[in-house]
């Protein structure tokens, strides 16, 4: 895992200097195993995903797809794809099963991952440096990309996570309440329902365009194409931790001696 991003972090671990590198870096602490992936392969590449993670993130893909496919075959019912997509579910009472069923999987998975975050050592160290830093504001204010040392995750991967955390957010709370309509309505008056609708149609587009655009362009297409594997295997390569996450790289090295690049 990352060491603090173009400076310490605020309640991060101590510090030391790297005067031939010019970065700074957290001390080699006993536990940084967990963090920083164990035995290097043969091939020189580290696992930096554990299978945990690794099956969240495939529930999660599968979560989105159901609510994308099924929700938008709805939002767009007139559009002959959308026509064909219904018809190819089985209709629109089955296209209602997908979208409920993949709003509990995202649910679901959305709690356990809330859970990881708080309750796990790893999980905690994983949301504490997806927070931003100093260095982060700098970069979105400012639009510097090459100037910023990354740790563990970018600024724009930062990014990209917390709006769809708020993007999933708004879907799942307003999608519950759709659901339980009766309920709903007995509770709220007719302009709270039409705008529940406004909630989860502009949701479900905002976490869309951040996966489907943004985010499969930036970690795909834009540094590792056609494919990054990591998300199946959980591994990268030490010359691409070097590249895309210098930071990392140097608290890896730091805890692994002799590990470095040849």
């Amino acid at each position: 895992m990352p060491g603090p991003e173009n400076g310490a972090e605020a309640g991060s671990h101590p510090v030391e200097n790297d005067g031939k590198l010019g970065r700074c870096r957290e001390k080699t602490r006993p536990d940084n195993q967990i963090f920083l992936g164990g035995k290097m392969n043969e091939n020189n590449t580290i696992i930096r995903f554990t299978l945990n993670e690794r099956i969240q993130h495939i529930l999660i893909i599968i979560a989105f797809i159901m609510l994308f496919v099924s929700g938008f075959a709805l939002k767009y019912s007139n559009n002959p794809v959308s026509e064909w997509l219904i018809q190819l579910i089985g209709g629109m009472e089955n296209r209602s099963t997908i979208h409920h069923l993949g709003g509990i999987l995202l649910i679901v998975v959305g709690l356990y991952h809330i859970f990881y975050l708080m309750v796990t050592t790893r999980g905690r160290d994983q949301l504490r440096r997806l927070l931003f830093r100093s260095s982060d504001r700098k970069a979105l204010l400012f639009f510097k990309r090459q100037s910023i040392l990354h740790g563990r995750f970018t600024t724009r991967q930062k990014l990209q996570f917390w709006l769809v955390v708020g993007g999933s957010l708004s879907m799942g709370a307003s999608g519950l309440l759709i659901w339980f309509h009766d309920e709903t309505m007995s509770l709220f008056s007719k302009w709270f329902w039409d705008f529940l609708f406004v909630l989860h149609s502009h949701g479900a587009m905002l976490v869309f365009l951040v996966i489907v655009i943004w985010h499969m362009y930036d970690v795909h297409f834009r540094e590792a194409f056609p494919m990054d594997k990591s998300w199946l295997n959980g591994k990268i390569s030490l010359e691409r931790l070097k590249k895309e996450h210098p930071l990392e790289y140097d608290e890896y090295i730091s805890t692994h001696p002799g590990k470095g690049e040849e």
